[in-house]
């Protein structure tokens, strides 16, 4: 076998794997490319980049991730004209770019019937200049974060099409899905069986596929199955890119007739293969949650920051794990030199804390402040002295005051706030609104407590990085004297698996006492975590990274009775 080697393009390297045993029946680049959702002129040249890149190399097809030139998903941008006047002249822009080779990318198509949804998402196939095909996609999601039906026309025609006395099958992402095992409810249409004994030299899947831990095998899995009942090589080419609360990972695959994978890009970053039909199998390389947490996080706040046409990043450092890690992950993201870490210390934080934070950001090697917030808290106790206030309003007003100095310090220096909340606390409601529930992008919020101590742990791999204090010592918010955070909530050992139940599978209380948590662990749970609603409806986006988060993928209404604690 010949040994990979990298061909320079402008702008784009492209990895080519061959085979020299065997005649080469085609030769294929597939570019998972990270589009701007909505900037089709930037990621139409992106894509020219690729395709005369591929050209160089005489690939015989280039392939691209579902709606390439739009960006996925594009949401209500489609009810501004300009974007399908844009996705129609970057189409003929490829279509002309396609002299030499052929070309499948994911774009818009006009619904030309007075009826039903105004676009559908389409495949288009470009080859030597000509436009030869275009499918449009059959199955459209409307569950968890995808929104598919309330926007697109659903296509009727089956993706197969002839190209050179060859025959190639197409489908769009949701397409593949259809399967029993891979989901909970099946589709009355199965846009694969048309395919069938139809001798495929190929099937080209053009997918934007959000990243969750437990996807990646998945996957791999379901397109294995599908080249062994089609008998085909399976070409599979996925979306990169961090979409708001969106993460889609790449990791486009190319699996044999016999359901092995033969090439596999990688995760979390833009890149272009070609491969050749003859190649060998591989094996994969295994990836542990915490470090696939770690790159998924960074990459989804690095895209994040740069989309946003922002460079710097901001946050409150606090002595505690949350922000240790959510500042580590930002450095990974941005660069150490575009991050703030800002402690806030009142009367009751302790030396450990303020410690452990200077030490953080050193550790680090990133900007560090401290201002401390007593003067401001007496002022705002003594501008309400008429209300006596005690207890949990006094407790609040500190998170609040750290969140207006922060913002401060957020507009003066140019730099996104990064919220630091994690996934246990927000299923609780444990956090102050307007205050520590407040930020620009929140990178923990997806994740259990256990995930971020063992996340914490992995970013120690190599050095002391998170202070070892800060990940054994009990959580805390200090707020009030010798204050845990169990006086309030249940154990996080007892918590997390309450809340991934609740979540993930829909189990109310009365069913989590039969699962073994004590009554009065679920009454607890199930009390708070029925009154924060609105909390969680006024969070900043949450980084998905598993198969149910708060955001934008779960609608429960505010005013309504809570099955959550039945």
């Amino acid at each position: 076998m010949d040994k990979p080697g990298l061909v320079k393009a402008p702008g784009v390297a492209i990895s080519v794997q061959s085979v020299i045993t065997g005649p080469p029946l085609v030769k294929i680049a597939i570019a998972q490319l990270n589009p701007l959702v909505g900037d089709v002129p930037g990621n139409c040249e992106k894509a020219l980049s690729f395709i005369e890149s591929a050209k160089r190399n005489k690939a015989d097809w280039i392939l691209f991730p579902e709606l390439s030139l739009v960006g996925y998903p594009p949401r209500d941008l489609l009810d501004y004209p300009r974007l399908f006047q844009e996705n129609q002249r970057a189409l003929e822009k490829i279509q002309k770019a396609s002299t030499g080779t052929g070309v499948i990318i994911g774009g818009l198509r006009k619904n030309p019937s007075p009826t039903g949804k105004q676009f559908f998402n389409s495949a288009f196939v470009f080859v030597n200049g000509a436009s030869v095909f275009s499918y449009d996609k059959t199955l459209l999601p409307s569950y968890d974060i995808f929104e598919d039906e309330r926007h697109f026309e659903k296509g009727s025609e089956p993706g197969l099409f002839e190209s050179k006395s060859q025959n190639f099958g197409i489908a769009i992402c949701e397409d593949i899905w259809n399967r029993k095992g891979f989901v909970d409810r099946l589709y009355a249409d199965n846009p694969l069986q048309p395919l069938k004994g139809k001798n495929l030299e190929a099937l080209f899947v053009l997918s934007a596929s959000p990243f969750d831990l437990k996807k990646r095998e998945v996957r791999k899995q379901l397109l294995s199955e599908i080249a062994k009942e089609l008998q085909t090589t399976v070409v599979y080419c996925n979306q990169v890119s961090g979409n708001d609360e969106l993460i889609f990972d790449g990791g486009s695959l190319v699996l044999n007739e016999n359901g092995q994978s033969v090439m596999e890009l990688p995760f979390f970053e833009e890149a272009c293969s070609v491969f050749e039909s003859a190649q060998a199998p591989q094996k994969s390389q295994p990836m542990g949650e915490s470090e696939c947490l770690f790159k998924a996080l960074s990459f989804g706040i690095r895209d994040y920051v740069k989309k946003s046409h922002q460079k710097k990043i901001c946050l409150g450092l606090s002595g505690g794990i949350d922000s240790s890690v959510v500042a580590a992950l930002a450095v990974e993201a941005v660069g150490k030199e575009n991050v703030l870490g800002v402690s806030l210390p009142s009367r009751f934080t302790s030396v450990a804390s303020r410690e452990d934070a200077k030490t953080l950001a050193q550790n680090l090697g990133i900007r560090f402040q401290e201002i401390e917030i007593e003067s401001v808290f007496e002022s705002f106790k003594k501008t309400l002295a008429a209300l006596n206030p005690s207890g949990l309003t006094l407790e609040n007003l500190q998170p609040r005051i750290r969140m207006t100095l922060l913002m401060a310090l957020s507009n003066q220096e140019g730099a996104l706030l990064l919220n630091t909340s994690n996934k246990s606390e927000i299923a609780t409601g444990y956090s102050t609104l307007y205050g520590d529930s407040a930020g620009a992008l929140s990178p923990l919020g997806d994740l259990l407590k256990h995930q971020v101590v063992a996340l914490a742990t992995y970013i120690n791999r190599n050095k002391e990085v998170v202070p070892q204090r800060v990940i054994e010592r009990p959580p805390t918010a200090e707020l009030r004297p010798n204050q845990k955070d169990e006086d309030s909530l249940p154990p996080y050992s007892v918590l997390d698996p309450m809340v991934e139940a609740s979540l993930t599978q829909g189990i109310g209380g009365d069913e989590l006492g039969k699962k073994g948590f004590s009554e009065s662990a679920v009454e607890l749970f199930s009390r708070l975590h029925r009154i924060s609603e609105y909390k969680r409806r006024q969070m900043p986006p949450v980084l998905r990274v598993s198969t149910k988060a708060f955001g934008v993928g779960r609608r429960i209404p505010l005013a309504a009775r809570n099955y959550a604690d039945k």
